[in-house]
């Protein structure tokens, strides 16, 4: 599904293509469901026949995620505790299936080196700006800037991905959240994510996932999954962490040292 990026703005016209052109976007607006808007204050994702839905601003120095990384450093949240933190240790971390970089940005905050690799270019645009202006900002901008990384668009499972840098960046472990398709509609999903889910739909291919970040990651792999769904390629894990609403699944290596 092609996204462009475009502004209604004058004075960011020339931004706008700048932008289009670095993330192999169009700057042409058409009869597409979905668009990237230039607004002053950053990206925003549009879905143009849900006028109901405010367009979609991915920010982690504002909102809901601010106020996550506020609250006692984020060592009691279940992706930090499976990921092997609550020991004392910090990975580097690959969250390769990064989307809106919440748990990957969670992880960082954390203590851990983390690279977000995401392969949908919207996607990735959005991630990639709210980054940037995160590490810009004087609060949390000296920690972002020491520990994310934004990888170029790609996947573990498609062959344009960067394979020499991945392996170059060799993590310890290998964070996986594939997008898992919706079973009927639920008010409970929350309209970020039903923008998400419409625009990226299903990773049909998530089951290959799972040996590619096994044979990549050094001591191990979590991945999160619906508290009902079945487990990843079938395999079964070596301890899980649950919730309410997910579980993490841990596929364990060999011990952190």
């Amino acid at each position: 599904m092609s996204v462009p990026l475009v502004t209604d703005c004058p004075e960011l016209t020339a931004a706008a293509c700048t932008l289009a052109q670095a993330y192999g976007l169009p700057n042409e607006l058409k009869e597409e469901p979905f668009y990237l808007e230039l607004f002053l204050d950053g990206l925003a994702l549009v879905w143009r026949t849900r006028t109901d839905l405010q367009p979609l601003r991915l920010s982690f120095t504002d909102g809901p995620q601010a106020w996550r990384q506020q609250q006692g450093g984020g060592r009691q949240e279940a992706v930090v505790r499976a990921l092997g933190i609550a020991k004392g240790f910090r990975p580097s971390v690959l969250d390769a299936t990064a989307g809106l970089g919440r748990d990957g940005m969670m992880l960082a905050h954390a203590g851990c080196q983390v690279y977000l690799l995401e392969r949908h270019p919207a996607v990735h645009a959005l991630l990639d700006q709210a980054v940037v202006h995160a590490k810009q900002d004087e609060r949390i901008g000296g920690w972002v800037q020491e520990r994310v990384q934004v990888l170029p668009r790609g996947s573990l499972i498609e062959s344009e991905t960067i394979t020499g840098q991945l392996q170059a960046i060799h993590p310890q472990a290998v964070y996986l959240d594939p997008m898992f398709p919706e079973r009927g509609k639920t008010a409970a999903v929350k309209k970020d994510m039903q923008m998400l889910q419409a625009l990226v739909g299903g990773d049909e291919d998530a089951d290959a996932l799972l040996p590619a970040a096994l044979a990549l990651a050094s001591h191990r792999v979590v991945v999160k999954r619906p508290s009902s769904a079945p487990f990843l390629a079938g395999q079964t894990p070596s301890s899980q962490i649950k919730t309410k609403k997910h579980r993490f699944d841990v596929y364990v290596k060999k011990a952190y040292s």
